[in-house]
């Protein structure tokens, strides 16, 4: 039996003033402080201030740089897998759930299970009904007052391993293997919201702020929406979505408290 802990939790951060409250909510349901890891890139708006969970701070003076951002994780989650049977990597506006059991325990019969090395997340986006849903308010459940979503199958993102990864730029797809080869694998139905778009406004600020105050790197077709901050290029990728469908009401309790 191994002497490694179960599994650790991490993610990367840069003035996530309104998501990283969240995300930390989230993932303290199911997983104990001593396991959970933020990564912050030199915040200045205080969100990672006073943090009860494990900091370490990175530097980089561009605010977003793809292969910085790729390697930093990896190396992260190989120096967790040194001390952890298992690595769960996680965007701050990305929340990874189960349905018929808690997190938590899903993840045991992941570790229990031998020939399985890597989980695969089942994603959808949460979108706001513009003129119908009310604006979120920093307090407010986002569950209590989003009801619809579409799929988003570019955000199948496998990012609960036992192994070390190679993402790609947006960790939308890895490799394991010497000759660059992936499997999926959604064996115990991981289940992922991105809240990118749970609210226009809070989504235009954001671009806002990183498209016209931070130093982006040109990294060419990568992450153009990155620089998208006035309003209307905002408003027009908002709705460059799939369909939307209303949330299932059992996906709703199990985000209950979100």
């Amino acid at each position: 039996m191994s002497d490694k802990k179960k599994c650790a939790v991490f993610t990367i951060v840069k003035n996530e003033d309104y998501f990283l409250p969240i995300w930390l909510k989230h993932y303290k349901k199911y997983f104990n402080k001593e396991d959970i890891y933020v990564l912050d890139h030199q915040s200045n708006d205080g969100s990672t201030d006073d943090l009860d969970v494990n900091k370490e701070v990175v530097i980089n003076e561009l605010a977003f740089d793809h292969k910085w951002l790729v390697d930093t994780v990896q190396d992260y989650q190989r120096k967790l897998l040194d001390s952890y049977r298992a690595v769960l990597f996680v965007e701050a506006d990305e929340l990874i759930y189960t349905l018929d059991k808690p997190l938590d325990e899903t993840i045991d019969l992941f570790l229990q299970n031998e020939s399985c090395l890597v989980q695969t997340c089942k994603a959808r986006e949460v979108k706001e009904l513009i003129g119908v849903e009310k604006q979120l308010l920093p307090d407010d459940e986002i569950f209590k007052h989003r009801n619809y979503w579409f799929e988003f199958p570019m955000y199948n993102k496998t990012l609960l391993s036992k192994v070390p990864l190679n993402w790609l730029y947006g960790f939308h797809c890895f490799s394991i293997a010497s000759d660059g080869s992936a499997w999926p694998d959604t064996t115990y139905e991981l289940q992922m919201v991105h809240l990118h778009r749970c609210d226009f406004e809070l989504m235009l600020k954001r671009h806002q702020e990183r498209a016209l105050r931070w130093n982006l790197k040109d990294d060419g077709n990568c992450g153009t929406q990155h620089k998208i901050g006035d309003r209307a290029g905002v408003l027009h990728y908002f709705n460059s979505t799939g369909e939307t469908e209303e949330i299932p009401q059992d996906h709703k309790k199990a985000l209950i408290g979100i």
